[in-house]
């Protein structure tokens, strides 16, 4: 029973993490949506913000890796064009938030971050590659 309930506060810590941030403006993707934007012909930029150690063990093809926290500067490398369509990732959703924010107030308009990061994309069978 404990170990149901402390299940029940993670999950709960998770969701009201992710709520604050959407009330903050910062827009979620899902794995599923995200799934399915990759699969256009114009797909969006991932932005993937983990260490190069995590993102070197395994990342979605085609993410760039800025570590957190980078500065402006280096994200608009990963992303030249502030009007495109970028997703922000990081390991469970907690580092691309700040991220998100970040490169909203910089001028970009389409920024998401992808909810529950990479530990949800791999639970629900997205795709990585390794370095």
């Amino acid at each position: 029973m404990r170990t149901l309930t402390a299940i029940l506060i993670v999950v709960a810590l998770f969701a009201l993490w992710d709520v604050c941030w959407w009330l903050a403006g910062v827009r979620p993707m899902s794995p599923w949506s995200l799934r399915a934007a990759l699969k256009k012909s114009a797909p969006p930029i991932l932005v993937d913000v983990r260490t190069p150690g995590e993102y070197d063990l395994f990342h979605i093809p085609g993410a760039v890796n800025v570590p957190y926290p980078a500065t402006l500067n280096e994200l608009a490398l990963a992303a030249p064009d502030p009007g495109k369509p970028v997703v922000v990732i990081c390991m469970t959703g907690h580092r691309s938030p700040p991220t998100v924010r970040q490169m909203q107030k910089g001028g970009y308009t389409r920024v998401r971050n992808l909810t529950g990061g990479m530990a949800v994309w791999k639970l629900f069978g997205g795709r990585t590659v390794s370095q």
